[in-house]
């Protein structure tokens, strides 16, 4: 099976909340030291589309993962492959197309308000992804990630918008499961620590 299932997500956030000994833990960013978010489609906003269906199947063929470095792996690659099958990857890897995004976003949804929402969410997420890049751990990940030919920007993205979408999900839109009550509050506390921290 390729796709990990929310139970098993939630089963995997409880360990890694319990396995946290100090704040410093937590000191590059919440994304960096938790764990992946941007399988588990919480808010019906951020849905799993055909793109990122294929690009799951192409990397589990290609990165059989048994470790959480591995799955990490995996899912970047799996974000820098989604987001060239929809092009709104700039050429250098580091960059989003904008006005490609809106499209994308415009021919899924219906609503202006959502596009409006995801739009901006994209938005902020290619700032925060940059501002991660100078990070230890982005150093270290974009080091594993080049055996693979992959970049950790797209993957960092990805990664924050469905953060932001579980933080920040329209309530009649977010999904009441017990994985994603949990890993709302989790991502909460993560980012009252930063703020704190800030």
């Amino acid at each position: 099976m390729f796709k990990v299932r929310n139970g098993f997500l939630f089963l995997v956030l409880a360990i890694g909340v319990m396995g946290r000994n100090t704040s410093s833990d937590l000191d590059e960013d919440c994304e960096l030291n938790a764990v992946d978010t941007m399988h588990d489609f919480c808010c019906d906003l951020h849905e799993e589309g055909p793109q990122f269906t294929e690009c799951q199947r192409e990397w589990h063929d290609k990165i059989q993962y048994s470790t959480d470095e591995e799955e990490q792996s995996y899912m970047f690659c799996t974000a820098e492959c989604t987001f060239n099958s929809t092009e709104i990857l700039g050429k250098n890897r580091q960059s989003l197309r904008l006005r490609q995004v809106k499209n994308h976003l415009e021919s899924y949804l219906v609503n202006d308000a959502d596009v409006d929402l995801l739009y901006a969410t994209y938005v902020k997420c290619d700032k925060h992804a940059i501002s991660l890049m100078p990070h230890t751990g982005v150093k270290k990940l974009a080091k594993r990630l080049s055996s693979y030919g992959c970049h950790p920007y797209p993957g960092l993205v990805f990664e924050c918008v469905a953060n932001e979408m579980i933080l920040n999900c329209p309530a009649k839109k977010f999904q009441q499961t017990a994985a994603c009550k949990e890993t709302r509050n989790y991502l909460k506390q993560c980012m009252q620590y930063l703020k704190y921290k800030a």
